[in-house]
């Protein structure tokens, strides 16, 4: 089977500010050509990202979702890097091959009615935009094999009915080393904007004394440099943006990695890489993480944007068991079961069923 991935139109892979949505598209990739099937990614220019089949169209990439607003029109630009990619897909396509879709617009699931083969869209997001939502409740009820999801709980905040595809996303645990013996910092991973939530890193910090390390691609460096001067007195330091396996390396070494976003997390697959180096998770309960961060045993969840139960679960880290943090992503979250789940959805969209 002919197969195209068609990657985020936010960012190029290897950016670093697609975030998960990379990783899961080569992931994708490796797998899929594993199982025996022929496999392409779509991506804009600037892309790198190790595999043979990586297609480099140009066009102008899309703003992030979060940027949108709820009831503002989303843009459709001619000159857009999405436009040109579907452009090319629709005048190469054949009945028999497969479109799967990680870039979160509105447009690839509308045309997916009108290409002579199937595309199937990887919600990466939760709600952010009303005419996104209407596409995708629309595009679920008419081909619900064309939509899978991260997380029961992102496919929750869009009300979706039975029955759902959960894809999750999945490691190579290999280049996860597991660590029983970590430091003393605590660590943060992600892009630095304000819906991360990177205000309350601070805030703990100052209060608890605890250094805290953040990794990631400095999205908005006025951000950081704001909260650099409103919390003189946290100890939080900034090591730069990190590929594999410098990043394995950091995380392994953690006692612990905060998450802590101001919007719901489609999944947080900085989650599972902290806990496959046996590194437990604190988390703001908001969106997939509560599907593999459990109290007590991987980590501690806390309430949304509640400064005073970060600073407690924060407390209590050095409880957590770090080998069973590892056993759950290797008995859940492998690249194996990516691209099992994967290949059952191929098998779906061919068929025209939903498991």
């Amino acid at each position: 089977m002919r197969v195209y991935l068609l990657s985020t139109a936010v960012a190029p892979l290897g950016s670093g500010m697609g975030g998960g949505v990379e990783h899961m598209v080569v992931t994708a990739a490796c797998q899929l050509q594993k199982l025996g099937h022929r496999v392409s990614i779509i991506a804009p220019m600037g892309s790198v990202s190790g595999l043979p089949d990586l297609i480099i169209l140009p066009g102008r990439l899309a703003p992030t979702a979060v940027t949108y607003g709820r009831d503002l029109p989303l843009p459709i630009e001619a000159d857009a890097f999405l436009i040109t990619a579907l452009r090319w897909l629709t005048a190469r396509v054949q009945s028999d091959d497969v479109i799967l879709n990680f870039s979160y617009d509105w447009l690839p699931l509308f045309l997916g009615d009108y290409l002579p083969c199937p595309l199937a869209t990887l919600i990466s997001m939760g709600p952010l935009n009303r005419s996104m939502d209407l596409e995708i409740h629309r595009c679920a009820a008419r081909h619900p094999e064309h939509v899978a999801f991260l997380s029961a709980a992102q496919a929750a905040s869009f009300d979706m009915s039975n029955p759902i595809r959960l894809i999750a996303p999945g490691l190579e645990l290999a280049q996860y080393p597991y660590n029983a013996h970590p430091g003393h910092a605590v660590g943060w991973l992600g892009r630095i904007a304000p819906e991360k939530g990177l205000e309350d890193i601070f805030a703990l910090s100052a209060r608890t004394g605890i250094t805290v390390m953040v990794f990631g691609v400095m999205q908005q460096p006025s951000y950081w440099d704001r909260l650099m001067k409103g919390y003189p007195n946290a100890t939080v330091r900034y090591g730069g943006f990190l590929t594999m396996p410098a990043l394995a390396a950091a995380v392994r070494d953690f006692r612990a990695l905060l998450m802590t976003p101001k919007w719901l997390e489609a999944f947080g697959i900085v989650g599972i890489e902290a806990l496959a180096c046996g590194t437990p998770v604190i988390a703001y309960q908001r969106g997939g993480v509560s599907e593999y961060v459990r109290d007590g045993e991987t980590g501690w969840l806390v309430q949304p944007d509640d400064l005073e139960g970060l600073c407690a679960a924060a407390e209590q880290i050095d409880t957590i068991d770090r080998a069973r943090c590892r056993a759950l992503v290797e008995n859940h979250y492998t690249v194996a079961h990516y691209g099992a789940a994967l290949a059952d959805w191929l098998q779906a969209l061919t068929t025209g069923t939903i498991g």
